[in-house]
């Protein structure tokens, strides 16, 4: 009875000492699982240059929706380390570990678009198979011709259905077909697009079509560039969770979704 007595005694002062410290309660958050086209920046193929994924499953009361985290580099081996030293301590011992590394270590960014949301794929929308690229391309979709052209307006029709092959795009899959986003991706800022070198021609003198420059938050530079106008990004997903108590953000598991070059002239 003695000893029972103490054991209770001993959980109680151990419950009011957790209380009165603070301590946060541990959330653990399901991370994104699948990726159908992982690209690599030394492939050649720009239409295979695009990102394809799940978004995480995780319905629980704090959890907010999968983000999408960036970083742009000049040099390929860097963003090779760097990815490699994030996914170093990807397990499951410490699910946020790779995350905080991610972004509190190598300071990579929110990848945005016009939404406005928190996250990039908020909570509401479910688990979802998305698609994104990051900037037009040669043979892009062009403007839309007029129907009176019934050939050629069909034609466009049906091939805006498979726009992530040229375009810069974010789309969500519903049933067999790819619905897209009004909104492309954007930098961590908002304003400025991935489209480096303004192939559009679409932003001559603007602050949207930029090249990244060095002190940018979303940019490592090295003063020995792989390639001479080439930029190479890597991208991650997360699952994002707040404790409502204290604000504080929990992570899951990242997802490597790959990395895409950004080459003058493509």
């Amino acid at each position: 009875m003695r000893k029972n007595l103490l054991i209770l005694l001993s959980c109680m002062i151990a419950g009011v000492f957790v209380s009165s410290c603070g301590l946060e309660e541990v959330i653990t958050v399901e991370e994104p699982l699948v990726t159908y086209n992982n690209p690599l920046f030394s492939s050649s193929d720009p239409e295979s240059w695009y990102f394809n994924f799940k978004t995480s499953s995780e319905s629980g009361e704090n959890f907010v929706g999968t983000d999408v985290y960036y970083k742009i580099y000049n040099n390929s081996s860097t963003l090779t380390s760097e990815k490699s030293s994030i996914l170093s301590v990807n397990t499951s011992t410490n699910s946020s570990a790779a995350a905080t590394r991610m972004i509190e270590t190598y300071k990579y960014q929110q990848l945005v678009g016009d939404a406005g949301d928190s996250v990039m794929f908020p909570k509401d929308v479910g688990s979802v198979t998305v698609i994104m690229r990051l900037k037009n391309y040669q043979n892009g979709l062009g403007p839309e011709p007029s129907q009176s052209d019934t050939a050629k307006y069909n034609n466009y029709i049906e091939s805006k259905k498979s726009r992530y092959k040229w375009e810069a795009c974010i789309g969500i899959l519903s049933g067999a077909e790819y619905l897209y986003n009004n909104y492309i991706p954007y930098r961590y800022d908002r304003t400025r697009s991935f489209d480096f070198f303004d192939y559009d021609q679409d932003n001559k003198g603007g602050t949207r079509d930029v090249i990244p420059v060095d002190g940018d938050s979303d940019y490592k530079y090295s003063s020995t560039a792989s390639s001479e106008d080439t930029y190479y990004i890597q991208m991650f997903a997360v699952g994002v969770a707040l404790d409502p108590n204290t604000v504080s953000a929990s992570y899951s598991l990242v997802l490597d979704l790959g990395s895409v070059p950004i080459r003058k002239g493509e």
